[in-house]
């Protein structure tokens, strides 16, 4: 029986010497090493080449089901020595579907790779219990800091280039710890050294493109304001500027939660002025006014919900995230105008 819980850390160092694992399953907080797992064991099961017939990534429910998979696992790999199947968003099998595939984790095909991925922290019940038992079970969570430049050694040594330890410092004070702004920033680095085989801490300076604050600034102001098309000129400058996805999204939802905040208190009654009261620059007051004018109570929550189908896409890899920020500006600012705020106290609200 495999090992029933097992690290991220431990996983990765045992991942090169140690054959590969009949079923893996992956859990835990953080999204980006579960992504790069798969990655992982892809690369070690399966050359490019082989990849476009014997290769499978598929979505549990909407692509397939637990009977369905064993199936498919059991179907010989085409004029390749094995087979691997990537099945994301698994929490969302039920208890049949496990079942299905009880008697398959007893005697699992010798020629494939199942790598199973939940969008979970952790799974409960004991259906899933029992089920994780009889898997390589992998515990994905935020590595310590401790942890992290060992990480970005080896992501460099990945990406064919070694990184001097002043350089791994220097990258994680400008990139802060995030895993998937750190490998956006190792990706830039690697094609900015060219040819070169050790990345320096002057490479990290001269090539960390900064992402500017006052864009992501101006673009909530913009869609605050339901004026789409400064909101769609500032999101293509903030791609031009190597803006990544975790950035953007958790800067509009950030303004959002905020302007819900404030917009209900609005529609409770109280004045704009008082709402307002910290807000000394009268520039940033009267654009704070114009974006509570500018939406009802009842958009916003529809905009967090846009902006958490989102994240998860781009989260599980499906959509290009640019598009889906494009076609999300387009859907905030479709009702352009309709947002008014309320009858009561209109003088007072107008601010000055």
């Amino acid at each position: 029986m495999a090992k029933r819980r097992i690290y991220y850390a431990e996983f990765r160092k045992t991942l090169e010497g140690a054959p590969l694992q009949p079923v893996y399953l992956l859990t835990g907080a953080e999204v980006y090493l579960k992504e790069e797992a798969i990655r992982a064991i892809v690369d070690k099961a399966l050359d490019p080449a082989e990849r476009q017939l014997n290769l499978e990534m598929l979505y549990a429910g909407t692509d397939v089901g637990g009977q369905e998979l064993k199936e498919r696992a059991l179907t010989l790999p085409f004029f390749h020595s094995r087979r691997v199947l990537v099945v994301r968003q698994v929490e969302k099998w039920r208890a049949a579907d496990l079942a299905a595939l009880q008697d398959y984790l007893d005697r699992p095909a010798a020629d494939a790779v199942l790598v199973l991925s939940s969008q979970e922290e952790k799974l409960t019940g004991g259906a899933w219990l029992a089920f994780a038992a009889k898997t390589y079970h992998v515990e994905c969570y935020p590595l310590f800091d401790s942890q992290v430049p060992e990480w970005i050694e080896r992501r460099a040594r990945e990406l064919g280039k070694r990184i001097q330890r002043a350089a791994v410092q220097r990258l994680i004070e400008q990139a802060g710890q995030s895993l998937s702004d750190l490998d956006h920033e190792l990706v830039k680095l690697s094609q900015f050294t060219g040819g070169g085989e050790t990345i320096t801490e002057a490479d990290v300076r001269a090539a960390a493109g900064h992402l500017r604050q006052d864009t992501l600034h101006d673009l909530n102001a913009a869609l605050g304001r339901k004026d789409a098309s400064r909101a769609v000129r500032l999101a293509a400058r903030l791609l031009e500027e190597g803006a990544n996805a975790p950035q953007v999204i958790g800067s509009l939802a950030w303004n959002f939660r905020r302007l819900y905040a404030d917009r209900a208190r609005l529609e409770a009654g109280e004045a704009a002025d008082r709402i307002l009261a910290g807000v000394r620059n009268p520039v940033q007051r009267r654009e704070r006014l114009a974006q509570l004018n500018a939406f009802t109570g009842g958009e916003v929550p529809r905009i967090f919900k846009r902006l958490l189908k989102m994240d998860q896409q781009v989260k599980t890899g499906r959509p290009h995230w640019e598009l889906a920020l494009v076609l999300l500006i387009l859907e905030v600012c479709a009702n352009e105008g309709r947002g008014t705020a309320p009858g009561p106290k209109a003088g007072a609200r107008r601010g000055t």
